[in-house]
């Protein structure tokens, strides 16, 4: 309700969608994804439907906007409702492949260690950043898979908050959101 509550405020009263400022740097909005994953209810109960969105405007600021159905910030980031935009990531909180042809369990399925930044082969719950550019495609340019975590605590400084600052870090590295090293992003299965 929250979400269609602000979407028919813009169309309707050309209300900006609720956000706090934060620096355009891979510190700030790394804590600011890490501390809001980490506390979200939002997001748990609508995986992969509703998303943060972190808007990096053409001006060189940041914008972090809460629960955002994703198909409407790739919308509207086109129709340039967010403004002008450079570019923009989007957080959701994400099951991995086949995850329900498994049985939760069962303590003989193996799974990819907590501590395992590599790979992430993540079948549980967790945490997925993107980056787009606002062309209406919805096509990533980038993805980052935080670790999966059973006590769903995604913020160990070594398996979750470093290679989220250093994915943020290489794609912010050109300052205005555009496309800028880093890894590109990998179909999913």
């Amino acid at each position: 309700m929250k979400s269609l509550s602000r979407i028919l405020e813009r169309r309707y009263h050309d209300q900006d969608w609720p956000h706090i400022d934060v620096p355009a740097d891979a510190d700030a909005v790394g804590d600011a994804i890490v501390a809001r994953v980490n506390r979200t209810s939002a997001l748990w109960q609508m995986f992969g439907f509703l998303c943060d969105a972190v808007l990096l405007g053409t001006d060189g600021g940041a914008r972090y906007c809460e629960e955002v159905p994703v198909a409407h910030l790739h919308e509207a980031a086109a129709r340039g409702e967010f403004g002008d935009l450079a570019g923009y990531f989007a957080v959701t909180l994400e099951y991995g492949a086949d995850h329900d042809q498994v049985d939760p369990f069962d303590v003989t399925v193996t799974r990819t260690p907590q501590r395992d930044t590599g790979g992430l082969d993540a079948r549980y719950l967790h945490p997925v950043v993107r980056q787009f550019l606002p062309d209406g495609t919805g096509k990533p340019v980038a993805e980052h898979h935080l670790t999966e975590n059973l006590e769903n605590e995604w913020d160990d400084p070594d398996v979750h908050v470093g290679p989220l600052a250093s994915f943020l870090a290489s794609r912010l590295s050109a300052g205005d959101g555009l496309p800028a090293g880093g890894s590109s992003a990998a179909p999913r299965p």
